[in-house]
């Protein structure tokens, strides 16, 4: 890997590379904006009529599992049916994020975040800059490692489980043994995805073998839509605080006046003094700029993110809360690492939110009273942009934070009682 020192681009660095073979994977990186992929018109067409296609599989997918919810719900137990809820939640939640990866607003976001955004850009103007280059480098490069780690156990265990549960009932061998390789009556495989298709998918081996590698592939896109696109927002997150570590800092350690008699500064020092606080206003600028934008590219994005992990979260908790070792192991990873996501995406808005108030003690913590009158209307008009806090909203409405996140997993826990309610029931 690259060294932050090394590498000529943001692009050189393991964990953007990571994050962008990922996405490439389902056509949602962009690589037309040159230079962030290899700019090959054909490869940009094959990339996006992969994410084409995705898109429509998952939808079809989506409305085969609602309608054999429909037509099997007197047959399949409640935990079956939350089982083809959930996964028809998860494919609409990737649906909406794939869908915004068509859009050009996602395709400049990134390409600002890359090109112009990133501390990388920003290291040589201090050395507390390349400081937090490098601390913001070496977090990133950890949270992804664990993402990819989470997402691979997750996906894995998803999927193979259903299939070492046939292995164990002994339903490969039956088939296998039985004429024409079908189950005997009132015998079924299991699935990690069940949709409306002919009973030969369910009761034969071939046809469990071709569902089998359809839901392999299903796994894989949803677990990429789940986790990578969020991991992505956390990574520019992670940049936007940065930027207010380093502007606090160039605020709180401006230069004092050489005059200790008077105590106000020469007018060399006050023209010095003007050329940093035009600086700061400039790096301001720069992060409001950069934040607005990710909002408006995002905004729908996170409100279908909140809404969604109410009915995720909810459905996940009713599941595993059977304390089987199937349950556990099938669900557990995932209850784990959907309320793991949900929290840390609203702990780093949250830490945002907090640095950029911090600015406001910051910016009159300044020796504002030693400047000259020129210079403290400048100080006046930075504190009255730094009043309005650096923080991205859902729907361009709620500002998102701590306090959404409680409110989605209060709503989760009154929901899941209701279900578990209704399961005790049945």
């Amino acid at each position: 890997m690259p060294s932050s020192w090394s590498a000529q681009t943001p692009l050189s660095f393991r964990y953007v590379a990571q994050v962008r073979l990922m996405l490439s994977t389902v056509g949602s990186w962009p690589h037309a904006r040159a230079p962030l992929g290899r700019p090959a018109p054909a490869l940009h067409a094959a990339l996006a009529l992969l994410n084409l296609a995705s898109i429509l599989i998952l939808c079809t997918v989506i409305v085969l599992g609602l309608i054999y919810l429909k037509e099997y719900r007197d047959d399949i137990s409640f935990f079956v049916s939350g089982h083809i809820f959930l996964c028809a939640v998860f494919h609409m939640q990737c649906v909406v994020r794939m869908s915004l990866a068509r859009t050009k607003k996602y395709h400049e976001i990134i390409r600002d975040w890359l090109l112009e955004f990133h501390l990388f850009h920003f290291k040589n103007r201090s050395d507390y800059a390349a400081k937090i280059h490098k601390q913001v480098h070496i977090t990133s490069g950890v949270i992804t490692l664990y993402v990819m780690c989470q997402m691979a156990s997750g996906c894995s265990l998803f999927v193979f489980m259903p299939w070492y549960n046939n292995y164990r009932r002994g339903l490969f061998r039956a088939a296998a043994a039985a004429a024409g390789a079908a189950l005997p009556a009132n015998a079924s495989f299991e699935h990690a995805g069940y949709y409306y298709l002919p009973d030969k998918y369910y009761t034969t081996l071939h046809g469990y073998w071709c569902l089998f590698a359809f839901n392999c592939y299903t796994s894989y896109v949803s677990t990429i839509g789940l986790f990578v696109f969020d991991l992505l927002l956390c990574l520019m997150v992670l940049q936007i605080w940065g930027h207010l570590k380093i502007l606090r800092h160039n605020l709180l350690n401006m230069p004092q006046p050489t005059n200790t008699d008077s105590g106000m500064y020469s007018e060399q020092e006050n023209k010095q003094i003007r050329y940093l606080l035009k600086d700061i206003i400039i790096h301001h600028n720069l992060i409001i700029k950069f934040v607005d934008r990710c909002s408006d590219a995002f905004s729908e994005y996170l409100f279908m993110f909140y809404l969604l992990m109410q009915f995720i979260t909810c459905v996940l908790l009713l599941e595993v809360s059977s304390f089987t070792a199937d349950a556990l192991v099938k669900y557990g990873p995932l209850t784990v690492g959907m309320h793991q996501q949900l929290i840390q995406v609203s702990i780093l808005f949250e830490i945002l939110n907090t640095k950029s108030e911090q600015l406001i003690g910051a910016v009159y913590a300044t020796p504002w009273e030693r400047m000259d009158r020129s210079n403290r209307k400048t100080v006046l008009f930075l504190m009255h942009k730094i009043q309005s806090p650096v923080s991205l909203k859902a729907a361009k409405m709620v500002p998102v934070g701590v306090n959404t996140m409680s409110a989605v997993l209060k709503t989760t826990f009154s929901y899941y009682m209701v279900l578990k309610a209704l399961a005790g029931e049945q």
